[in-house]
């Protein structure tokens, strides 16, 4: 008949997914080298702006909406309008695309909004447009492509670059084309906050940081679905033209994302090594630490074996620092001096863990995280042991990490059963254990 036929409708529904035989020739090309008018092209990016739009569109009214995307490779950057019929595009912040297009368009005309960096633009409508076609890379050995920042030049300075602190305070007024390189620190849950007019968006709130402040970077609705990938302490941004937002009193202002507002995820360049670098040595100094770790050292050798070493703290500190080996284990004698198990106990911060690099507490093996609701492996919190004493030195308090079996041998039960212990039982063993003198097998 006249309709169309079951194939014919998926591509159109799911142009991802749909066989393109393209009956004309692409040309390869950078977006710096794109000029705008009709002719048949292809080109790579990484998305660095990604905003949804739901309703008819006059241009295309069969599209049940559109994507707004700024894509950059290492030249330049364009801003695509990628249509759908139905299904959203999975896209995300950081990810690289292939675009297939036959037509590029002016973005500098007047009348437009001017963003900078971007000077043309493409309308895209896979499910529609024969001529159009996008390709979503996942592959890792595409992970190197397109992560240099824009103007960026080897031995030089990127130019626009500032600290957060100086950003914050002062360089969002009035500077054009301002830099900001942050890491992420922590991810906050997704909220539903209801507008004036009756309708509701969805926000997140990523707290950042570079080695001079710290910032809340607020993302909204459809973006959220594209920081799912960030890792705290691991996931650097480099934020171009970004925008501020006015605080409450007594607070400090926080970063907004506008439509000219470009995140580069992980960008390839020196100060982005280094901030990585200083984030990973700020998260061993603030983490938990929890998780011990196992098949490192023989256990069995070390407590049982013929050798058995017994050091002063002073002697272990003097080994670690002078020798150049790679592990080693013995024993050190300890006294008990300080213990906040009673204390833990009544905070309900017994058990901890850290998920989206938040710490997360409770008094259960295992507990939801309230960011991405995952559920998290608590671990007895190092802290119950409190200062640990010999007559050269001492340990502060959390500096140790236990395994779970030096637990159990600590307070002769398994940990679920400490979990369960009573108030009254919690203070009996903290009076017991004090100024107890014990014997520890140690790895380092």
């Amino acid at each position: 008949g006249d309709g169309f036929t079951e194939a014919e409708l998926a591509a159109a529904i799911d142009p991802l997914n749909r066989p393109w035989n393209p009956e004309r020739e692409y040309e390869e090309s950078s977006i710096g080298q794109l000029v705008p008018g009709p002719r048949a092209v292809t080109f790579m990016g990484r998305v660095v702006h990604l905003n949804t739009f739901f309703g008819h569109h006059p241009k295309q009214p069969r599209a049940a909406g559109f994507h707004s995307i700024i894509l950059k490779d290492d030249s330049a950057a364009i801003l695509i309008k990628l249509y759908f019929a139905q299904d959203l595009y999975p896209l995300k912040l950081g990810q690289l695309l292939t675009c297939w297009t036959a037509f590029i368009s002016d973005a500098s005309k007047p009348g437009g909004k001017i963003i900078p960096s971007v000077i043309v633009g493409a309308n895209m409508f896979p499910g529609r447009a024969t001529s159009d076609h996008i390709m979503i890379h996942t592959n890792e050995s595409s992970e190197s492509i397109c992560r240099a920042p824009l103007e960026y030049r080897k031995t030089q300075p990127l130019p626009g670059l500032m600290t957060l602190d100086s950003w914050i305070n002062g360089g969002h007024d009035g500077i054009v084309g301002a830099k900001i390189l942050v890491c992420v620190r922590s991810i906050g849950g997704k909220k539903v906050i209801e507008k004036k007019d009756g309708s509701k968006s969805e926000l997140s709130d990523v707290m950042v940081f570079d080695h001079t402040a710290s910032a809340k970077l607020t993302v909204w609705n459809r973006m959220i679905d594209g920081i799912g990938d960030w890792q705290a302490g691991k996931t650097v941004l480099l934020i171009s033209n970004p925008g501020y937002k006015l605080a409450y009193i007594g607070n400090k202002g926080s970063i907004a994302i506008l439509p000219q507002t470009l995140v580069d995820v992980n960008p390839d360049f020196p100060d982005a090594d280094w901030l990585m670098k200083y984030a990973v040595g700020l998260t061993k100094k603030e983490s938990l630490c929890l998780e011990f770790p196992e098949d490192i050292w023989d256990i069995e050798a070390a407590e049982y074996g013929v050798c058995r070493n017994l050091y002063t703290l002073a002697e272990l500190d003097r080994w670690v620092r002078t020798e150049e080996l790679p592990q080693f284990t013995g024993f050190i004698n300890v006294t008990i001096i300080e213990m906040s198990l009673v204390k833990l106990y009544r905070q309900r911060m017994l058990m901890c863990s850290e998920c989206c690099g938040v710490p997360v507490y409770s008094m259960s093996m295992t507990t939801t995280c309230g960011n991405c609701s995952k559920v998290v492996n608590l671990y007895l919190n190092p802290k119950i042991m409190g200062l640990l004493l010999d007559e050269t030195g001492c340990i502060a308090p959390g500096k140790l990490l236990w395994s779970p079996r030096a637990w159990e041998i600590l307070f002769g039960r398994p940990i679920k059963e400490v979990t369960e212990m009573t108030l009254e039982e919690v203070k009996s063993f903290e009076q017991r254990a004090m100024f107890m003198r014990l014997h520890l097998v140690f790895g380092w």
